[in-house]
């Protein structure tokens, strides 16, 4: 895929309508470090459809947007991906920069931003994915995350974007239903401030309706991915 000339990052019209930050932190700060450094080993060197599509379209350089604590990234490295990765959180780097590095990547393309306003410039990645982040947005943030993704996406590339399947669990912790559709969950519970909006086949054809879809799958756990070309 050819470099086009880079411009100036485009923002975003309008903030986003729920501040995510606080919880995500948060819930990386709680977890277990080690725990999930050794969850890591599962993901080094592993591989997916999603990755032997990507070689196949002759992907170079990935963004894994809202990395979390890096599984995803480590998982494009380690298949030879030059990759970088943003996170909301900035303990969510930390662990992601960590991870990288107890591989032996230099970890030195992570930063902390926000999927609504990423200040990369336009076009400046063969391929974007986004694993279980959309969801996790109000729709009307959800929509203009889409386009950022989109515009950091060079014409021709992909775009990966999945979606978690919701479990009765997940609508029977207390939580504040938005005309949306999405779930803010209340104090008390264990995702305590949180957003989750479940997406069905529906849903996600109304989100991505007009573009070009490439790749299309539901997992064996009920998770949704669809692979988008710019």
């Amino acid at each position: 895929m050819t470099d086009k000339t880079k411009q100036e990052p485009s923002t975003t019209s309008q903030p986003p309508s729920f501040d995510y930050s606080d919880f995500w932190d948060r819930s990386w700060k709680s977890e277990d470090e080690e725990s999930l450094s050794n969850w890591l080993e599962s993901w080094h060197h592993s591989t997916s459809p999603e990755i032997k599509l990507f070689k196949s379209y002759g992907v170079k350089t990935v963004c894994d947007a809202a990395c979390g604590f890096g599984a995803h990234t480590i998982a494009l490295a380690s298949n030879g991906f030059d990759v970088s990765a943003f996170d909301v959180s900035p303990k969510a780097v930390e662990l992601t920069i960590r991870g990288l590095r107890k591989y032996g990547f230099k970890g030195d393309k992570i930063k902390t931003s926000d999927i609504l306003n990423t200040d990369y410039t336009d076009e400046s990645f063969d391929a974007v994915t986004a694993y279980a982040v959309l969801d996790h947005l109000t729709q009307r943030d959800a929509q203009c995350a889409l386009k950022e993704l989109l515009r950091i996406t060079k014409s021709g590339g992909l775009l990966l974007l999945s979606f978690d399947t919701a479990e009765d669990a997940d609508y029977s912790y207390p939580h504040e239903l938005h005309s949306d559709g999405s779930m803010l969950y209340k104090d008390g519970t264990p995702y305590a401030g949180m957003i989750f909006c479940p997406y069905d086949k529906i849903k996600i054809e109304a989100l991505i309706k007009g573009k070009k879809v490439i790749f299309q799958e539901t997992y064996q756990k009920g998770n949704q991915i669809v692979i988008l070309q710019k």
